[in-house]
């Protein structure tokens, strides 16, 4: 039997989506019509999302549904194949950022490598941070 398999996979983002959603509200004890309200959308839309019936929402939406569930908005974005448009807007604003992912992108750096850079990055950001303290 031949199936769409572009149409299978957007269909299993769109119910891990859903899915993710509703084990974040529930883990929060929020009722859908609790959080729908907080959201600004309406409790049979978030219904539809939960259960894989309608597409992810717009990223205003996923970042309001991520705070209110206490999420990680990017795991969000991730299930929801879409990208947080503030870091895209970031990376067309600065071509350093740009020119520094993909040189992370080309390099294939490990997840112990990944977590090297982030940790740099905190490092300098705390760094700097300390030095605009200090008279």
């Amino acid at each position: 039997m031949l199936h769409n398999t572009k149409h299978s996979s957007n269909m299993n983002a769109m119910n891990n989506f859903g899915e993710t959603l509703r084990d974040l509200r529930v883990a929060q004890d929020l009722g859908l019509r609790e959080t729908a309200t907080k959201v600004g959308i309406s409790p049979a839309y978030l219904s539809r999302i939960e259960r894989g019936k309608e597409k992810p929402p717009r990223p205003e939406i996923i970042k309001a549904l991520a705070k209110e569930l206490a999420a990680d908005p990017d795991v969000l974005f991730r299930l929801s194949s879409s990208t947080d448009p503030d870091v895209v807007d970031f990376l067309h604003e600065n071509q350093d950022a740009m020119q520094l992912l993909r040189l992370i992108k080309d390099a294939s750096f490990s997840d112990i490598e990944m977590k090297q850079l982030i940790d740099v990055a905190e490092n300098l950001k705390k760094s700097q941070q300390t030095n605009s303290l200090s008279p």
